[in-house]
């Protein structure tokens, strides 16, 4: 070891030391930050499920309306407007499941990119 290069080489290990903490605090920073995708996305999950339940047991229950409502119609205990709108409220409920199933799965997907898995659009589906 030369006398006079001391000085330098105690300098390039002390900045070695300090690059390496740097990018210890990098990692941790993404190891924390990934953490917190990964648990945004399955609370995101969660609720929505919880949500489509609940739009599924409306959609249930705007079904039961409808058919309730077809027999008075044949009956003619009502119009055809309650008729009409039993239908629309049947089709509004079924519409908001479709809706709640497409972000499940726009949800499935933001969790496995936050778990890591690359997802990369085809040329067709980026245009």
């Amino acid at each position: 070891m030369p006398i006079f290069n001391a000085g330098r080489l105690a300098a390039g290990r002390d900045l070695a030391i300090a690059q390496r903490e740097e990018l210890l605090a990098q990692y941790r920073q993404a190891i924390v930050a990934a953490y917190g995708d990964v648990e945004i996305a399955l609370n995101t999950i969660a609720g929505i499920d919880a949500q489509r339940v609940a739009q599924e047991e409306e959609a249930r229950q705007a079904q039961r309306a409808l058919t309730l409502a077809e027999f008075r119609y044949r009956a003619g205990a009502e119009t055809a407007l309650v008729l009409l709108d039993a239908q629309r409220t049947l089709y509004g409920a079924q519409d908001a499941v479709a809706q709640l199933r497409m972000q499940r799965l726009q949800a499935s997907v933001g969790l496995y990119r936050a778990l890591g898995g690359g997802w990369q659009l085809s040329e067709a589906e980026a245009s």
